[in-house]
């Protein structure tokens, strides 16, 4: 592995950490998280579910501490909609904007949609709930069959 051509990466939770609609890690994520907080990258999960939700889920997962950010549902339940949840774990990443090239992982259109309202490379899962044609007409510039494939993003 190569060391990533960018400084941050936002993943979503269900269907891109972890299989769709359980906790267990989606295939080769686990590795991907470790390497890349190994190498520096400041990681950030933006989530639907709450965020003591998907603290729990990362506990789990065995990488609550390779995340700096963690956002997601209030604990009222409140939820702005998936782009204020990415501009919230940029925020806890200590950023309002993120840096060129700062890719953001996700297994939705609404994950798609999220990272270019928030100036973020779409980079679609193949592993999650929704179709390759689906997430690149939703924006995906890419749309990786394992995570790491992450590695080549930006390499050319």
């Amino acid at each position: 592995m190569t060391t990533p051509p960018f400084p941050a990466v936002v993943f979503d939770l269900d269907g891109t950490l972890t299989v769709s609609g359980t906790t267990r890690p989606a295939p080769g994520v686990v590795a991907l998280v470790e390497a890349l907080h190994a190498r520096g990258v400041d990681l950030a999960v933006a989530t639907s579910a709450s965020t003591a939700v998907a603290r729990r889920v990362l506990d789990d997962l065995g990488v609550r501490g390779c995340f700096a950010s963690v956002a997601g549902r209030g604990i009222d339940g409140r939820y702005d909609g998936k782009d204020a949840v990415v501009g919230e774990a940029l925020l806890g990443l200590g950023v309002t904007e993120a840096a060129p090239g700062t890719p953001m992982l996700g297994d939705g259109p609404g994950d798609m949609a999220a990272a270019v309202a928030r100036g973020l490379v779409p980079v679609g899962v193949g592993w999650g709930g929704a179709s390759e044609e689906a997430l690149r007409a939703a924006g995906a510039v890419v749309v990786l069959r394992r995570p790491d494939e992450l590695w080549s993003l930006g390499a050319s």
